[in-house]
């Protein structure tokens, strides 16, 4: 069993995640990653982006912990915890409590959300944006309204919306709460519901509180770090599938 190494980001707020969750993994707190150990990092700064291109590389089991799906808040008492990628995908049962769903909604516009600079860095997806506007084209001829990271209001883009496609963010998760079909890459937290992109003429709309409740098992609150390493182990030395 290989051992956990936590790394610091200097940032007070994700540093105390990490070291809650230390207490219950038993791993260390370092600055830097002996490259041998399973890392633990929260989102993508500080170097936890170069941490996690190098870790998929060499197909070398890591941990990334960010905001959660839902009760989101900025000292990130509530985090999503998720094993060889960035969002979680994976299917599990939970009976934990989960947002409203609205009922599905019929729009116009096709809303297209590229990765932002990071992901694209980690997941070498710097052309996703024209690859998937191509595919659209071939497909579908209704027009395209192209949202950035931090370019107005995700519910302003969403009012017309025909589907939301989108490499992975939470965005995915928000649009299926209001009533939007997605289209997502295998790496996206809305992959177990996602349409295909040739089939965005003929929506599928699926159910959602299955799904929702299992975004919602990833999640855990500050006071549960040993629940969530007992389910955290499990998938470390179980499988690596999302590699």
């Amino acid at each position: 069993m290989k051992s956990i190494e936590l790394i610091l980001s200097g940032v007070a707020r994700r540093d105390n995640c990490l070291k809650r969750f230390a207490e219950a993994c038993g791993g260390r707190l370092v600055k830097k990653w002996d490259g041998k150990s399973i890392p633990v990092v929260v989102g993508n700064l500080n170097g936890a982006d170069d941490i996690q291109i190098e870790c998929r590389k060499r197909l070398h089991p890591y941990i990334v912990i960010d905001h959660a799906y839902f009760n989101r808040d900025f000292n990130l008492s509530w985090a999503r915890f998720c094993v060889n990628n960035y969002h979680c995908t994976d299917w599990r049962d939970s009976d934990r409590k989960i947002p409203k769903v609205h009922e599905w909604k019929h729009g116009d516009n096709i809303v297209v959300i590229p990765p932002a600079d990071k992901i694209a860095k980690i997941y070498n997806a710097h052309d996703w944006l024209d690859v998937i506007t191509s595919d659209i084209k071939r497909y579908s001829d209704r027009k395209i309204a192209v949202k950035h990271k931090s370019e107005g209001s995700l519910s302003d883009v969403l009012r017309n919306a025909h589907c939301l496609v989108s490499f992975g963010s939470v965005s995915e998760v928000e649009a299926m709460i209001y009533g939007i079909p997605v289209i997502v890459s295998t790496h996206s937290p809305a992959a177990p519901v996602s349409n295909k992109i040739e089939n965005i003429e003929n929506l599928v709309y699926p159910d959602r509180i299955r799904w929702l409740h299992s975004l919602a098992a990833a999640q855990w609150h500050k006071d549960e770090m040993k629940q969530c390493w007992q389910r955290i182990r499990g998938q470390l030395y179980g499988n690596n599938r999302n590699l």
